[in-house]
């Protein structure tokens, strides 16, 4: 490329990119290009709480639905209040009621910070 004058740019631009030869893209590799540029389009769409959810449904399910993370965790909220409603303590069970007393007793007896800010 020997140039006798001066050209401008956007010409010589356009002459050198003429020269480069052209390949075809895959089409996996174009259509996967245009999923994910829908999918952060489709994120930065939403408000911030859909994209704070988005990104805690992602770690803990990634692909799933919005509804389908959060249904497991209700259910295993579910299941474990149940669980420590029904289930016994098995660490008090072996106190006597004179020692439960005695316990109850000692935090009545304790003063809160609400206490003492009251002689001030």
């Amino acid at each position: 490329m020997v140039y006798r004058g001066e050209i401008d740019d956007a010409a010589f631009a356009a002459e050198v990119l003429g020269r480069v030869p052209t390949t075809a893209v895959p089409p996996a590799l174009e259509a996967r290009v245009l999923a994910d540029f829908d999918r952060i389009a489709a994120v930065h769409r939403h408000g911030l709480v859909w994209r704070l959810a988005a990104r805690w449904r992602d770690r803990l399910w990634p692909g799933a639905p919005v509804w389908q993370p959060a249904t497991l965790l209700a259910a295993s909220l579910a299941v474990g209040l149940v669980a420590g409603a029904l289930v016994p303590l098995t660490g008090l069970s072996g106190m006597t009621a004179s020692s439960t007393e005695q316990t109850l007793s000692a935090m009545d007896t304790t003063s809160s910070p609400l206490d003492v800010y009251k002689d001030l």
